[in-house]
């Protein structure tokens, strides 16, 4: 991956909010990610193996100014995933699927690799200029 990419990406992303479905609640994971990619905040709707409903996540995906879902399928269930990439698809949201919760440089990896750039960009709120 160019430098040139990676500074797209973390452009794209920098004071947005990102939306992570899947595992056991990992604050440090998720302070951490949000801190290195200078996100407005990262959202983690944890799952249980013996939950198979989406109610714990679904409210989310109402929310209009997440940028990207982030769905942890290694520590989540299949039904889940199901649910989230139906979920994205009704959204218009873009979606990444990590075994874990992803670090920065992961995560950035992931979005090059799967070419969702684009549609990160579109989803990011327009700032009307002030006169």
């Amino acid at each position: 991956m160019s430098n040139d990419s990676e500074t797209s990406i973390r452009a794209a992303l920098r004071g947005h909010r990102l939306l992570v479905i899947g595992g056991d609640p990992r604050e440090k994971a998720i302070a951490r990610l949000a801190r290195d990619l200078e996100l407005a905040e990262v959202v983690h709707c944890p799952t249980r193996q013996s939950d198979a409903s989406p109610r714990r996540f679904e409210s989310q995906f109402r929310a209009p100014d997440f940028v990207l879902v982030v769905w942890v399928l290694g520590l989540s269930r299949t039904h889940h995933g199901i649910h989230v990439h139906r979920l994205c698809r009704e959204a218009g949201l873009p979606w990444i699927d990590c075994w874990r919760i992803p670090n920065a440089g992961v995560l950035i990896a992931q979005i090059a690799r799967l070419g969702v750039l684009a549609a990160i960009q579109r989803r990011r709120p327009v700032v009307a200029p002030t006169a």
